[in-house]
């Protein structure tokens, strides 16, 4: 670790680096070694931090781990007690990441709030809310009808719309009412919003005909990833 520091008080000589920069050198340095249990028993650590960007930066590190995180499960719970409403639902997105039993059972315990946050008027609380519920999969059927409005979303980039498709589709049975609302999505100026309608029709869309031939017309889209989308699922 010396010759590393050397080399960095050295550099920072030499090219002026700025404190933060250098703050983030020696963090990444003093967690090079790390275990991944390792890392996960300091996340669990810091998630109880006085600095909230630092519990922000664990949780979403955690997420980032996925299942193996499962250790970090209880505290994140902890988390969704948060006052803010768009903290919990961040929270909840997040232990859908890790997906365990026990995270997936928190975050359908707050389903009633999520049908609030579905319907908020600030755009990055419904894409967070949609995320989330992408996560849950079927145990998230009691918001199917908002998810479908929300395929009508007006906001200008997209995302509660590609959301809420996404959402639709890993729901899968008993979404099958969103098939009409999923298929002029597939035409789509943005193509988040079309390949995310095409895997929920794939999902949710067998046995419609309606949903078949516009998958098939799908095949002939100008974007590359659409197409491809669309020939994977038929």
């Amino acid at each position: 670790m010396s010759v590393w520091l050397n080399w960095i008080m050295g550099l920072m000589v030499m090219k002026s680096i700025s404190c933060i920069l250098l703050v983030c050198l020696l963090s990444l340095l003093a967690y090079a070694e790390e275990t991944q249990e390792q890392q996960v028993e300091r996340l669990i650590r810091e998630l109880q931090d006085s600095d909230s960007d630092i519990r922000s930066i664990a949780a979403v590190t955690l997420g980032e781990i996925g299942p193996e995180a499962k250790d970090a499960v209880p505290a994140l719970i902890q988390l969704l007690q948060h006052e803010d409403t768009d903290d919990r639902l961040i929270v909840a997105m997040l232990l859908g990441q890790i997906g365990t039993p026990e995270a997936i059972k928190a975050i359908v315990e707050i389903l009633p709030e999520f049908i609030q946050a579905l319907q908020d008027e600030v755009m990055h609380v419904r894409v967070n809310a949609t995320k989330a519920l992408g996560f849950i999969g079927e145990g998230a059927k009691d918001v199917v009808p908002a998810l479908i409005q929300l395929l009508q979303d007006q906001d200008t980039e997209g995302f509660v719309r590609a959301n809420a498709a996404r959402a639709l589709g890993r729901i899968g049975e008993g979404t099958k009412d969103a098939v009409p609302a999923l298929i002029p999505l597939l035409k789509d100026q943005d193509v988040g919003i079309s390949v995310n309608a095409v895997g929920a029709l794939g999902r949710i869309g067998k046995g419609s005909e309606d949903a078949v031939s516009a998958l098939i017309q799908a095949l002939q889209d100008q974007d590359a990833d659409v197409r491809w989308n669309a020939a994977e699922i038929l």
